[in-house]
């Protein structure tokens, strides 16, 4: 069983929202998605046992996206109050995306219930979920207690914003407390794991759009080319689909360089359509 623990949330996917003329309109194309990195990996990864643990509001948006989440073939630990966040995904002409979020109750998940990490092999963190302490303190104990019980940990950097606002000295300290087996990250976020002195614990990977995968092991790094793809519509979604394609790989048995082919194989469908997977 695959456990992703964070967000779920409602994603207003802006086509043609790169270039905005101030005070006037601006014709695009606009769809109502549901997104978060946490549920986008769950179901990314649904074709496996995959288990979502978040906070939603306890209001319509909420149970709706629950409602899908659980239709795509993920199981469902939710738990409810406030208001379900929302973000505003304005993507250009190549398809990179610019993101206005409100995470809402995404943001003040509480203390999880021991039981809903039954049977986890591997429990995934993105780092939105680490960014406020009392979420943080949540995932945190959630991610120790999986990995005393022999389940794997992987952390994605997610968000360079989220790292800035952290810090060097507070990341540094989450990653040496969750001590993830696997660490995810792009080419930005990591150059600003360099620039903020994080010493990055056991499997470093480091995707790099077009370019190949860079994992390090031990000290020791390679790289793992990854196929082109020339008809980008949207990159929403393409780090946490190859997360999942990783994850699942691993889970499977493959190494680190099979594992990341699986992902990067899964990554290249989510960069076709609008939204993530």
């Amino acid at each position: 069983m695959l456990i992703v623990i964070g967000d779920l949330v409602a994603d207003l996917i802006v086509l043609g929202g790169g270039a905005l003329e101030r005070g006037t309109d601006n014709p695009a194309e606009i769809r109502l998605t549901r997104g978060g990195s946490a549920a986008n990996v769950a179901v990314a990864a649904s074709r496996h046992p995959v288990r979502f643990i978040g906070r939603v509001g306890d209001d319509t948006l909420g149970r709706a996206l629950v409602g899908e989440l659980e239709a795509a073939g993920v199981e469902v630990r939710a738990q409810r109050s406030g208001r379900t966040g929302s973000i505003v995904v304005l993507v250009d002409a190549v398809g990179e995306r610019t993101m206005i979020t409100d995470r809402g109750a995404a943001a003040e998940l509480d203390a999880i219930d021991p039981g809903w990490l039954q049977g986890a092999r591997w429990v995934h963190l993105p780092l939105y979920g680490l960014a406020v302490a009392r979420s943080r303190a949540a995932v945190t104990d959630a991610a120790t207690r999986a990995a005393a019980d022999g389940a794997r940990v992987s952390v994605d950097l997610s968000s360079v914003a989220t790292m800035r606002e952290l810090g060097g000295v507070l990341l540094q300290r989450i990653l040496d407390d969750v001590r993830p087996d696997v660490v995810f990250a792009n080419d930005d976020e990591a150059r600003t794991a360099v620039d903020l002195g994080l010493a990055i614990p056991g499997v470093y990977v480091v995707k790099r759009g077009p370019e190949p995968v860079r994992i390090t092991v031990g000290g020791i790094a390679s790289e793992v080319p990854v196929d082109r793809v020339d008809d980008v519509l949207d990159s929403t979604g393409a780090g946490d689909a190859f997360a999942a394609g990783y994850i699942t790989a691993a889970l499977a048995g493959a190494d680190a360089h099979a594992s990341a082919r699986a992902g990067g194989a899964l990554a290249m469908s989510a960069l076709r359509r609008p939204g993530a997977l």
